[in-house]
């Protein structure tokens, strides 16, 4: 049975999720080659530096693709970055026609790829599979357009909403499984961001130990108003290049000194008092960090709740109450008013991690 357009997208789709934590800052892409009904090549983006999904398509063709149609779930690039141009490549090949899923919307593809395949009298077509392109590379496409990461909250809680006991002990509330989830998010994401009392009551590393243990490593971020930073902390320790700290502007210049000797990045983002989330993203999104993945504790879940700032959200849950009045629970503030006032998130999916669920949804904005 012949393959049609919406079947080989859909096998283009599965394919692009392969370069899940394996390719930022570039998107995940895959690629479907068809000639007289049947698939002769296929291939996906395997990391940065190597050949995008286009080119390993071509390149694992059983037969001549001459004449064949080409589906991509991201525009073709037209311009030379650590791999020449896949235009040029589809050119060369011979291709008959391109499908897409959508466009590229990096200001340096932009519509230029499949302006030039028209150019060379290959028809372009847009629109199989948008959305669920879209979705697939969401923060590539959010950080295109706004200039801004990508934020997804993760928390992990026991059933009544509890991330510590009341002395602030909190390994571990979820299991094994669930936290194996969680360097699979880190793998994926730009940065990870928590407040420095996480740092003063769990010494954390925020590494990456999922894979192959030379995958890129996030950022380590870290809010800390008064640069409270212990200098032997894990974060400054290892790989201090990688570790930037918010501050406001009243912090200690010593301190930030001591910081800047050993590699650590410091930003004074607000002239006063803590600094403003907004400027945190902003600062972020100039860097280049395309998503952020924020990991506590309560006060930093709070603010980016209350300022409406999470796009994304990963809430584990454990098969146990902690209950009591001194207890923490995942937000504080002052809470809704009225239960008219509540914005429920859009839940997109509730699964199973060992003993734990996971609750996955959306801001629904």
């Amino acid at each position: 049975m012949a393959v049609s357009s919406e079947q080989a997208m859909k096998r283009a789709l599965v394919l692009a999720r392969k370069g899940y934590g394996r390719v930022y800052p570039n998107p995940m892409v895959g690629a479907v080659i068809v000639k007289e009904g049947m698939i002769i090549g296929e291939g996906w983006h395997r990391g940065p530096g190597h050949p995008h999904a286009e080119v390993e398509a071509l390149k694992r063709c059983t037969v001549d693709p001459q004449g064949a149609v080409l589906y991509v779930t991201l525009e073709p690039c037209n311009h030379f970055g650590r791999t020449p141009p896949c235009t040029e490549a589809i050119i060369k090949a011979g291709i008959g026609k391109v499908y897409y899923a959508v466009a590229d919307p990096n200001p340096h593809v932009a519509g230029g790829g499949a302006r030039k395949l028209r150019e060379a009298g290959i028809p372009a077509v847009e629109g199989i599979g948008k959305d669920e392109a879209i979705r697939l590379n969401q923060a590539y496409f959010h950080h295109c357009h706004t200039g801004l990461p990508w934020v997804i909250l993760k928390a992990g809680m026991s059933l009544d909403g509890k991330i510590a006991l009341a002395g602030g002990g909190s390994q571990w509330i979820t299991g094994a499984k669930s936290r194996e989830k969680v360097h699979q998010l880190r793998a994926h994401v730009g940065a990870i961001l928590i407040g420095s009392s996480t740092v003063q009551k769990d010494n954390p590393r925020l590494t990456c130990r999922w894979g192959d243990s030379k995958r890129r490593q996030p950022l380590k971020a870290v809010m800390d108003s008064n640069l409270v930073m212990d200098l032997e902390s894990r974060l400054v320790q290892e790989s201090p290049e990688r570790l930037v700290i918010f501050c406001s502007a009243e912090a200690p210049r010593d301190k930030e000194k001591a910081l800047t000797e050993r590699g650590v990045r410091v930003f004074r983002v607000k002239t006063q008092g803590k600094p403003e989330l907004q400027d945190v993203m902003k600062a972020l999104g100039e860097m280049g960090v395309q998503s952020v993945l924020i990991e506590g504790g309560r006060q930093i879940f709070t603010a980016f709740v209350e300022a409406e700032l999470v796009n994304e959200f990963y809430l584990f849950y454990a098969p146990f109450w902690i209950g009591g009045d001194e207890s923490i629970g995942v937000l504080g503030g002052t809470g809704l008013r009225s239960l008219t006032e509540k914005v429920p998130i859009k839940v997109e999916s509730i699964r199973r991690y060992g003993d734990d669920f996971l609750v996955h949804g959306y801001a629904n904005r």
